[in-house]
């Protein structure tokens, strides 16, 4: 085991070697169903929504888990296994024996593991971050997670021309690199003995402690928003925009990820040299989820693909701010013994209001075009934040760690 002064950096390792895969998975698995397979509008959103959808269920049970387990032995476990869908996939192009009920289930199984190792990987960080701090240590975990996925989205842009085996094959090493990453995390320190309810009262339990703080519901309602409204149609339909409208490829599609990542990794890495002295949380989370209603409408008519690129940028500003704040207020004002549950809830918010989303944006897509699909998640964006901010203290609620 390392120094403890070692367990931060090895604690990000083990991050980047996660987020490098999940982002080579953003660009490449739409693809496949897209741009190779040539499925329709309907056919794309129920495949976004079958690598989510696991969230649903998955994310509240492992932090469930996490908080009665070793958050540590539990990961390692998760990256170990999370390796195999790739692999099988790659298999099965080798044999030339690509489907769409084959792309299903492959996103069934990695969303379904990827659901299990967020809360715990979440409830590892506060045993790690005690020399910089929380705050900080969130917005450099956070910023490192969009870097990987950058990363890996620039990866992904040259499957046009390598095609997708030896991009799933570096998925798998680079998700078992991370596992010795996390075999050097020291084991957090243990809960105190306790008697443990059921599963289901045990994320009752998680859902009563969210809405007794008013600190932390509207955070997690503003988020299953995000989940619902932006992640399902940028999920589910920006792939067509860029298919249909734009006429491109994986090179494409990666162009547009890599604006809205970069852009997150530069908010992040920005916020985290601030951690310490925001106090005013709830106030940039409100504005930059209002951003990203402003962005989706805009995106809904079809510029040209460079101003395309570049509003997904300005989207990614208002994602990297709303994504750092938020976990941060959660991991704050959570207690140790609650903690992995409502990083779970907070992550259910995006993963889980994502396969909802993708979804709905998918049907809308199928049925009234691509436009439609963002203008109206657009509006019922607007529409919840005006709802948040009128029932909640969220505008002017101060979070100190």
């Amino acid at each position: 085991m390392p120094a403890h002064h070692f367990a931060f950096p090895a604690y990000l390792a083990g991050l980047g070697a996660w987020f490098v895969p999940l982002g080579i998975q953003m660009v490449l698995f739409p693809w496949l169903v897209a741009v190779v397979l040539r499925m329709d509008a309907f056919a794309v959103g129920v495949a976004q929504t079958a690598i989510m959808a696991p969230s649903l269920l998955f994310l509240p049970l492992g932090g469930s888990v996490a908080d009665r387990g070793n958050p540590r032995r539990l990961l390692l476990c998760y990256h170990l296994v999370y390796a195999v869908p790739p692999l099988a996939l790659a298999l099965v192009l080798l044999a030339d024996g690509l489907s769409y009920p084959l792309l299903i289930a492959y996103a069934l199984a990695a969303g379904s593991i990827s659901a299990f190792a967020v809360p715990t990987r979440d409830a590892l960080l506060p045993s790690v971050a005690a020399d910089i701090g929380l705050p900080r240590a969130v917005a450099l975990a956070t910023a490192l997670q969009f870097g990987g996925q950058l990363v890996g989205i620039a990866f992904a842009s040259v499957a046009d021309r390598s095609g997708a085996v030896p991009l799933l094959i570096l998925q798998a090493l680079l998700v078992l690199l991370g596992a010795a990453a996390v075999w050097r995390l020291p084991d957090p320190p243990a809960h105190p003995p306790a008697t443990h309810p059921g599963f289901w009262h045990s994320m009752v339990e998680g859902v009563v402690a969210a809405g007794k703080s008013d600190q932390i519901w509207p955070v997690l309602l503003l988020n299953f928003g995000v989940g619902v409204f932006y992640v399902g149609p940028f999920m589910a339909v920006l792939p067509l925009a860029v298919r249909d409208h734009y006429q491109g490829g994986a090179a494409d599609l990666a162009y547009a990820n890599l604006a809205f990542w970069a852009a997150t990794i530069i908010a992040s890495v920005a916020f985290a040299g601030l951690a310490r002295r925001l106090t005013l949380r709830g106030r940039l989370i409100g504005c930059a989820v209002m951003t990203g209603a402003v962005v989706l409408a805009l995106l809904a008519i079809l510029p040209s693909f460079p101003l395309f690129v570049a509003l997904n940028f300005v989207w990614g500003i208002g994602a990297g701010i709303t994504m750092t704040q938020s976990r941060t207020v959660v991991q704050i004002v959570a207690p140790p013994t609650h903690r992995a549950r409502l990083l779970a809830l907070f992550q259910l918010g995006l993963s889980g209001g994502g396969p909802i989303g993708a979804f709905l944006a998918g049907s809308i897509c199928a049925v009234g075009g691509i436009k439609m699909a963002m203008i109206l998640p657009a509006i019922a964006m607007v529409v919840l934040i005006a709802v948040v901010l009128a029932r909640s203290r969220l505008w002017s609620m101060r979070t100190v760690e």
